[in-house]
């Protein structure tokens, strides 16, 4: 127990003292669209990052996302939520403005939903917007690709850049 400890303090430390890096998360909701429209309604996600410095204007790191897809009633039944637990890797690119940034979370979903749905290939292209520092918005599509149908939706988040030095933002 006390080299978990020792562990996870040591791990914490080097993080919070390295500035080239930075810890995103966000929360984003947005509509579902395509061949899932008859079966969900919305969906809502929460993002997680960790991103290095590649070269100028260009960060690079592990993703995790949950993606929580509501669904519709049919025919007096309505089916279990389409959850996953997308992990995978993400980019940022900084460099189309001084508030502006493009980027990808790309991964594989893990389908944790309790009907027992498999998981697919996991995409998030985005187009971001620094409110502030410390803020950002962003568009996206989103989605997990498997053999039929793509779960997937169009959504607007919010990320918060816990620590960090530079005006990165994912989501």
């Amino acid at each position: 127990m006390k080299n978990i400890f020792l562990i996870t303090l040591l791990l914490i430390s080097s993080i919070a003292l390295c500035q080239e890096n930075e810890f995103n998360v966000g929360i984003n909701g947005g509509i579902t669209n395509g061949n899932i429209e008859n079966f969900a309604s919305g969906a809502l996600g929460l993002d997680a990052n960790y991103l290095f410095d590649i070269v100028d204007d260009v960060k690079f790191g592990p993703a995790v996302n949950v993606l929580y897809f509501f669904t519709k009633e049919n025919n007096n039944i309505k089916p279990d939520p389409f959850i996953y637990l997308p992990i995978g890797g993400a980019v940022r690119f900084h460099g189309i403005g001084e508030k502006f940034n493009v980027g990808a979370d790309v991964g594989y979903a893990i389908g944790i939903s309790p009907s027992g749905d498999r998981g697919g290939i996991f995409f998030k292209p985005m187009l971001g917007y620094d409110i502030t520092e410390k803020l950002s918005l962003n568009i996206f599509y989103a989605g997990v690709k498997k053999k039929q149908p793509t779960y997937s939706y169009l959504g607007l988040g919010i990320v918060f850049n816990i620590f960090g030095k530079d005006n990165y933002y994912t989501f």
